[in-house]
């Protein structure tokens, strides 16, 4: 049960948020780098009021992401490492993720009121939002890329169709390990190039193919002994995603697998917890979007031609759905 301390304590760390989302605006490491300043020398070279920043710059010292000696600043060595520009393990991705959540979140009340507002997911994609919205679901998929790509793997993935591949971390672990498949990636051009930056060098490069386009325009081709549909169910209504299931089917051959990661949540929809709160991220995220559970999925692909279920749990409210094409 959730106590009135917990209750205030998790509200009252918004504050703490709003503060570190500050220091991403002002790129306040970057600035930094691995220097100590004043706090009147950060404001000028950010661009701000020097007793504003003193402030701000107070509260994140006090937070323990810079440090504080003798009147001057620097970076903590991980905020340095991950949140300065010029480091080589920057994450580009990760900082304007939770930039970006800023604006989003403070919407939530509104959304709530009156509905979403679907004309902001109208007109053309912005190929720089895509590209540090691409880097983000690399940083953020490294971590479990190896695990799925065991499981995939304990039997070969073939010619292998990655829906919605964004940079392709799956493929690319799934490749390393088969050393005999091929992967398909699909998605947005401007995702694929950041595909192409970050394995384009490889030895897997030459297994990958790229077909930018859109998931229900663009062709899927067809032969492909496994399909692969990675936290694209949430985007999209119970309908749209019947539509991509029924060309999935088209697009596998007999008895070919389709995997599915994502959020999965009890029949109730309020657990696991992860996935309850992604159902809320998805009313400012997406025009049709929802967490669906195992039962409703494994309904939508038993309409589409799908049976013979697994379920395996990732952990942290993620899920792997494994089907086979009837």
């Amino acid at each position: 049960m959730l106590t009135l301390k917990q209750f205030t304590d998790t509200i009252d760390r918004l504050e703490e948020a709003r503060i570190l989302m500050a220091s991403l605006e002002f790129k306040i490491f970057s600035v930094l780098r691995q220097k100590s300043m004043t706090a009147r020398q950060v404001a000028q070279q950010s661009k701000t009021k020097p007793e504003e920043m003193e402030a701000l710059l107070n509260a994140l010292a006090g937070m323990k992401a810079l440090r504080f000696e003798k009147g001057k600043y620097s970076s903590a060595p991980h905020m340095y490492k991950y949140f300065c520009e010029s480091s080589p393990h920057f994450l580009k991705g990760t900082a304007f993720l939770k930039l970006e959540k800023n604006d989003e979140w403070a919407r939530l009340i509104d959304v709530i009121r009156n509905g979403r507002d679907l004309s902001e997911f109208e007109g053309v994609d912005d190929p720089e939002f895509r590209d540090s919205f691409t880097h983000a679901m690399h940083e953020r998929s490294g971590p479990y890329a190896n695990k799925i790509a065991e499981i995939i793997t304990r039997k070969p993935a073939g010619r292998f169709l990655d829906l919605g591949s964004g940079p392709g971390t799956y493929s690319a672990a799934v490749l390393k390990k088969d050393k005999k498949a091929h992967a398909t990636l699909l998605d947005r051009s401007s995702a694929l190039k950041v595909a192409q930056e970050l394995y384009g060098k490889s030895s897997i490069w030459s297994r990958m193919e790229l077909r930018p386009g859109d998931l229900f325009s663009t062709p899927f081709g067809d032969g492909y002994d496994t399909i692969f549909y990675s936290n694209i169910l949430h985007i999209y209504n119970p309908q749209e995603n019947k539509q991509l299931f029924l060309e999935m089917k088209k697009a596998l051959i007999k008895g070919g697998r389709l995997v599915l990661v994502d959020f999965f949540h009890t029949r109730d929809a309020t657990q696991p917890y992860e996935a309850a709160l992604f159902g809320v991220t998805m009313l400012l995220f997406t025009a049709t979007g929802k967490t669906y559970s195992y039962d409703e999925t494994e309904k939508l692909l038993s309409q589409t031609g799908f049976h013979k279920f697994r379920r395996i749990s990732l952990g942290e409210g993620t899920g792997m759905l494994v089907a086979f094409k009837k």
